[in-house]
Parts: C-alpha cells; sequence; structure tokens
C-alpha cells in the first residue's frame, strides 16, 4: 500500500491461529489527512479480518500522531508487545522521524523533539479529544448517557426501568432524549425494525415518566398545533386556546418558536380579545388574557434580551477571530461560539463589507468563512465527508474512481448512509442531487455486492 505511514505486519489470529499480513496505519498526520485522524478516533483504523475464519478485530501496533495545527506529537506503543524496550524506542524513533522528514525546515519546531508517549491507546485518544476542546468529563458525560439507555433497554421489566428512570431522573435531560432519537432514526435506517419499537416504547415510557420528558411532550405538541406556516393570527388562536385552559408551558413554548410573529398588531389584536370578553361579561376570560398579554410581554423581552446578547457576543468573537494573526487557531479554541447566530453575523458583516468595499476585511471574513467550512467538512463523520466528495465528483468515470480509491469505505454502511442523505436531499426539494446520489449508490451497491 503507498498511502504514505502504512506498512504490512504479519498478523496470528488469536481465533484459528492462521498466520497472514494486513496493512497497518502507523503514522497519523492530522495536518495532512483529517479522515484518517477522524477514522482513528471512532475505532475505525487497523482493524483486520482473518481470511481463514472470518474473525476480526483492531490490531495492536505501534502509532505515532501528529497535529502540527496543535503543536502535538504522541507516540504509543502496546505494552503487551513482545518487542524490547530498545526496539521499541528504536520503532518510535523511526517513526516520529519520518513525520519530522514530511515537514518544511520552517515547521520543525521545539516540540517535536519531546514527544509524549502512552501506554494505553484511549488515553491517548482522550488527550487529542481535550485538545479539541472536548473534556474528559464531557466524554464521562456522554458515556453515562449511553450506559444509562443501555441498562434502561435491558431491564427485566417496566417495574425495573421506571426505577432506573427514577433514579437517573437528572441524567434523562435534552441531550439524553437526542440520542435515544438518534439511535431510532438509525436503527429505522437499518431495517431493525424490532429495536427500533423498543426504543420507540422506551421513548414513550420515558416521555410519561420524567420532568424532561413532560416538557418534551409539550414542546412537540406545542410546535405540532402551529402547523408549517405560522400566521400572525393563527399563532394569537393558539395562545389564547392554550391560555384559557391553563397550559402554561404551551404558551411559553408557541411564543419561543413564533416570536418574530408577535408585533405591535398581535398585542392590538389581544388587547381587542381583552376588551371583546369584558363587553361578554367574562370577568375571569378577560383576567386570563390579560395575564397572558403580561407574560409574552415578558417573555419577548427575555427573548430578545438573550438575543441580543448572544449577537454581541457573537460579533465580538468574529472580531477577535479577524483581528488574530491565526484565525484558524482562534477560531478552533473556540468552536462551541461556531453556531448559527455566528454565522449569520458573519454573513451579515460579509455582505456589508461587499457593499462598502472594504477590501482587506472582506478578504479576512472570506477567509474565516473558509476556516469555518472546512472544520465543518472535517468535523462530519467519514462516510458523509465521502458522500460530499461524490456529489462534487463528475459522474459515472471520477465518482468510480474516488469510490475505488476509498474501497474500504464502501461498505453496507456507507449505502444506508447515501439512502438517508438521498431521502434528506429530496425532502429538502434537491431533487437533481437526490437523484445524482441514487446513481452514485448503484456504483457502490455494485462494489458492496
Amino acid at each position: 500500500m503507498n498511502t504514505p505511514g502504512y506498512q504490512t505486519v504479519p498478523v496470528t489470529c488469536p481465533n484459528c491461529q492462521y498466520q497472514f499480513v494486513a496493512p497497518v496505519l502507523t503514522i497519523i498526520d492530522a495536518g495532512q489527512s483529517p479522515e484518517a485522524k477522524a477514522l482513528f478516533l471512532s475505532g475505525q483504523i487497523n482493524v483486520a479480518a482473518c481470511p481463514q475464519c472470518g474473525h476480526a478485530g483492531m490490531l495492536s501496533t505501534p502509532l505515532v500522531y501528529h497535529d502540527p495545527e496543535k503543536e502535538l506529537l504522541f507516540t504509543f506503543v502496546p505494552p503487551a508487545s513482545s518487542v524490547t524496550e530498545t526496539e521499541q524506542q528504536r520503532i518510535i524513533g523511526d517513526l516520529t522521524n519520518r513525520v519530522i522528514s514530511t515537514l518544511p525546515t520552517e515547521q520543525r519546531k521545539g516540540y517535536l523533539l519531546h514527544p509524549r508517549g502512552f501506554l494505553r491507546l484511549e488515553t491517548m485518544i482522550e488527550a487529542i479529544l481535550k485538545a479539541d476542546g472536548i473534556t474528559k468529563e464531557m466524554l464521562e458525560a456522554q458515556r453515562a448517557k449511553t450506559n444509562l439507555l443501555d441498562r434502561l433497554l435491558r431491564a427485566t421489566s417496566d417495574k425495573v426501568r421506571r426505577v432506573i428512570a427514577q433514579e437517573n431522573e437528572e441524567r434523562i435531560d435534552y441531550e439524553f432524549f437526542q440520542l435515544l432519537t438518534l439511535n431510532i432514526e438509525l436503527v429505522q435506517a437499518r431495517g431493525q425494525d424490532q429495536t427500533a419499537q423498543q426504543l420507540l416504547r422506551l421513548r414513550g415510557q420515558l416521555l410519561d415518566w420524567t420532568t424532561t420528558g413532560k416538557e418534551v411532550t409539550a414542546r412537540e405538541e406545542a410546535i405540532k398545533s402551529l402547523g408549517t406556516e405560522i400566521t400572525r393570527e393563527g399563532l394569537l388562536d393558539k395562545v389564547v386556546e392554550a391560555a384559557l385552559a391553563g397550559e402554561q408551558a404551551k404558551v411559553e413554548t408557541m411564543v419561543a418558536v413564533a416570536r418574530p410573529a408577535v408585533d405591535y398588531i398581535f398585542y392590538q389584536q389581544l388587547t381587542g380579545r381583552i376588551e371583546a370578553a369584558e363587553r361578554a361579561g367574562k370577568v375571569e376570560d378577560a383576567k386570563t388574557l390579560k395575564s397572558l398579554r403580561q407574560t409574552i410581554l415578558d417573555l419577548t423581552a427575555q427573548i430578545d434580551a438573550q438575543v441580543q446578547q448572544a449577537t454581541e457576543q457573537a460579533a465580538q468573537f468574529l472580531q477577535e477571530a479577524t483581528d488574530s494573526d491565526n484565525p484558524e487557531k482562534a477560531i478552533r479554541a473556540n468552536l462551541d461560539q461556531v453556531d448559527e447566530l455566528f454565522l449569520g453575523v458573519l454573513a451579515t458583516n460579509l455582505d456589508a463589507a461587499k457593499r462598502s468595499g472594504q477590501t482587506e476585511r472582506l478578504e479576512r471574513l472570506q477567509q474565516i468563512s473558509e476556516v469555518i467550512t472546512n472544520l465543518i467538512l472535517e468535523s462530519q463523520p467519514p462516510e458523509i465527508q465521502l458522500i460530499n466528495q461524490l456529489l462534487a465528483a463528475e459522474y459515472p468515470d471520477s465518482t468510480q474512481a474516488l469510490l475505488e480509491e476509498n474501497q474500504q469505505q464502501v461498505k453496507a454502511e456507507l449505502l444506508e448512509t447515501m439512502q438517508l442523505v438521498g431521502n434528506d436531499l429530496a425532502q429538502r426539494g434537491r431533487e437533481e442531487a437526490a437523484q445524482r446520489l441514487a446513481h452514485i449508490r448503484e456504483q457502490a451497491a455494485a462494489m458492496v455486492g
């Protein structure tokens, strides 16, 4: 294999003792190959299957990880390795020298002389994620939610399941429901109907049993009741109906979702409803609607203040990134601030710079936009990155060549993801792209066989 960092090693199958050779990746350079970094972090590199019995597993082999942007040079030698310590040092020294030799002279810095060694691959991965802004606590919290989901699914009865849910009330939050929903979508896409039904039943139970579940239900009902096209009059009818029914949570959700429809005319119409109730002698209804008006005033003021504060923070972060000598480093260090609001502020500033002819500022803002685009692509799962490359390539020759270059990724899982992406494209009205992806999927399916 000619790919840099790969080498062929002899392997003895632990199941049937059959001996064969397999390619392993010994150097992972995040600067040269973000795809290799993504595969490494997701546990998808150095996996081999025995051609004799089919047993598959991750190979334990020396490894060097390099990230020039963050100035990281990590090394790993399996503790169970049969080679001597001197030989281990020679192997690691050879790998690190190969990393250094590929760098231009101006990029060879002091950190390369002091690689950090790891005895456990898991610890190395945690250090890489920490440098990316993902803390150990965040990983542990995610693992805890995954373990809790597994416990709930394996509960021997509904009674036991409910006890587990009650004991872990604080952990069953919005993120937990997002994790549960993601698992439902994945198993449905894979045609695992029985597992999907189990997960859907669990979700329904948690919606009834937990505080967050009840809030999720109220929000879903409120959003569903608004419909796809939210009008001022429609919103007014819904919030008045919810207020008279005493459904406060529903009122708050609808106002938050449909904030743009709450304007001066909306308040005029609501005041008209109050006066009509008073003329009809409906004292309690008028009192409820007055309380509703004050509630909406308070809610919109709170929402507007939060949006204003968040917008100011996004503008400040954008200015700091623009003024930075290394915008990419500044953005990577604050990835949690790169959200839809920040992208909106960036788009507004790009438009303003174009219209006012601020050439230098426009170039800096375009540089930041490019950095963010690359980071988004880099953070996507490997199969999504490959699908994006395929959609940008010329069909059929270039797409076929690209599939062959990435043959290791061309599996049933890729076909499932292609189907999901194609459905999403079609639902968003991008029929041409969906049809194009369908043709590319046929090429991939032929390779999977």
